[in-house]
């Protein structure tokens, strides 16, 4: 069912929890991974053995970043072999950071910043061999592997909220009760 939800369209299923997930995988389209999170791998630049806590996603100079989820921007500036470098405090211990862009979106430290909108745009700065977006996912500041974390489920509706969705979603489902059980012909 479709409800207004913080002042957007959204997707809830009928018990109140929404269908969209909490974190998208992959914030960037159009790339494709170039390196994998790795515990110990050897630098491209540096030639040292270190762990690539994160993943890369290899694109073109000015392709936009989308926040994985909705967040608190925690850190937007210049972070050593990071280079320009956005974090996103999603609550709950979880926070996401996307580094070596060209240059950042709109946003600054303690804006508000929903999933799928633009916090930068993928570039080389710090130590990159390369135009990409380095993005890791971290839980209580341990780093995991955004590919295979057990992403969080969204929060349902609840309370007051869950019986205004009732109520607005009530009349669709009277509708849709009415012709269940009509059947419709076919060949």
């Amino acid at each position: 069912m479709r409800y207004q939800h913080n002042g957007k369209d959204e997707y809830f299923d009928l018990s109140g929890r929404p269908l969209k997930k909490s974190f998208m995988r992959m914030p960037i389209e159009f790339a494709r991974i170039s390196s994998r999170f790795n515990p110990r791998r050897k630098h491209p630049v540096l030639g040292t053995v270190r762990a690539h806590k994160g993943v890369d996603y290899a694109a073109g100079t000015g392709t936009p970043i989308m926040a994985a989820g909705d967040a608190r921007v925690s850190f937007v500036g210049w972070q050593n072999g990071y280079g320009r470098t956005v974090v996103l405090d999603h609550g709950n211990g979880t926070t996401t950071l996307y580094g070596h862009m060209s240059r950042f979106g709109k946003y600054k430290t303690g804006s508000r910043v929903s999933q799928g909108a633009t916090i930068g745009y993928v570039g080389m700065t710090g130590l990159a061999s390369g135009p990409h977006l380095h993005y890791e996912f971290r839980v209580k500041g341990v780093h995991r592997d955004p590919l295979t974390v057990t992403m969080p489920k969204p929060d349902p509706l609840t309370g007051a909220e869950l019986a205004r969705f009732r109520a607005a979603t009530a009349p669709a489902m009277a509708q849709l009760k009415r012709v269940e059980g009509v059947r419709l012909a076919a060949r």
